[in-house]
């Protein structure tokens, strides 16, 4: 009887031993994070600094609270007074676990000023998740938003290298709590990582000009200089364009215009004189251009020119409107004829 107890105490010992041994691991700490990908939905994740289990009962999460730091109207109109995230659709739970894409998480927002808001996630229910490798994303869930109005951000729950901690209000707060590690609750939240989420770049349009005529012309004979407006931008224009033209002494401007664009004053006028060609919504494409003739009578003899300053569009670079046409030489205006004797 005295070597089956013994040998079942040893067992129990080394039971208990095994069991603490496979389950005595450093205490994690997670990360968070937030990101604006291609597709348009904002994505929550975290990792964990060490690699746990889901044999040895190291994964399973009691709570989990995420807050975002965005600008005001981002989770709901700004006029609104409630909590409620009017503007946040579709939401979709991406935790690895069994449950996968079924966890109910609670969102709420809340202004925290005239231009910031901030957006609360928690999930208040144990998730067990699958093993979690060391510093391996984990995602949370994803959500899109009716409009990108600025950068979001985690919020900071002390000062770190991207700005000072933020001014806690209502249920904001980070922290994700462990049940499975060595035998009891774990605040396991340390910091953020990656940097804010920001709106893409939507591009822009940018509008230069060219000018041509000919290169020779006959006083007092009509010709027509072809002006175009160019959209060198990335995106098509938008609103008004106009086309201001400095036409010199020595010619005077006959008319212009055409395909949706209208030159004042209309003509005949004797220059010099600035003449103003406007498009109200010449909708040009990326890549794409707009043309129109103006005609001028040159009045002498000479080398002329003409100047054109492109401006509106919707864009954003002014360092490229300015053009000037080709020179047109003017000759004397008498044509050579067959000269006979009489």
């Amino acid at each position: 009887m005295r070597k089956i107890a013994l040998s079942l105490s040893v067992m129990i010992t080394l039971l208990l031993f095994s069991v603490s041994a496979h389950s005595q691991v450093a205490s994690p700490h997670f990360s968070y994070k937030i990101e604006l990908k291609s597709d348009g939905y904002y994505y929550a994740s975290m990792k964990s600094d060490i690699a746990l289990s889901l044999a040895a009962e190291q994964t399973n999460i009691s709570t989990i609270q995420y807050t975002l730091v965005a600008p005001i109207g981002t989770f709901a109109p700004v006029a609104q007074t409630g909590n409620t995230m009017t503007n946040v659709a579709p939401f979709e739970d991406l935790l690895p676990s069994t449950n996968s894409g079924q966890y109910s998480w609670i969102r709420q927002r809340t202004a925290f000023n005239a231009t910031t808001e901030y957006g609360f996630f928690s999930l208040p229910v144990s998730v067990i998740l699958t093993d979690i490798a060391a510093n391996v994303d984990i995602p949370l869930f994803r959500f899109r938003t009716q409009s990108c109005l600025g950068d979001v951000r985690m919020y900071r729950v002390t000062a770190d290298a991207s700005g000072p901690a933020d001014t806690k209000k209502l249920n904001s707060g980070l922290s994700i709590t462990i049940s499975g590690i060595n035998g009891g609750l774990n605040e396991a939240y340390k910091n953020n990582y990656g940097t804010a989420a920001s709106c893409p770049s939507t591009g822009t349009p940018d509008v230069t000009t060219s000018i041509s005529g000919p290169t020779t012309a006959t006083p007092n004979v009509a010709y027509s200089y072809t002006v175009s407006i160019n959209n060198v931008g990335s995106v098509p224009t938008t609103g008004a364009i106009t086309e201001s033209i400095s036409i010199p002494s020595g010619m005077t401007f006959n008319n212009g215009g055409g395909n949706g664009w209208v030159c004042n004053p209309s003509g005949p006028v004797v220059g010099p004189l600035t003449l103003t060609c406007t498009n109200n919504a010449p909708n040009i494409a990326a890549s794409g251009s707009s043309s129109f003739p103006v005609s001028v009578t040159p009045t002498t003899t000479g080398s002329f020119s003409i100047t054109g300053i492109v401006s509106g569009g919707g864009e954003t670079n002014t360092g490229n409107n300015t053009a000037t046409s080709n020179s047109t030489l003017a000759g004397c205006g008498i044509s050579a004829g067959t000269l006979t004797k009489n």
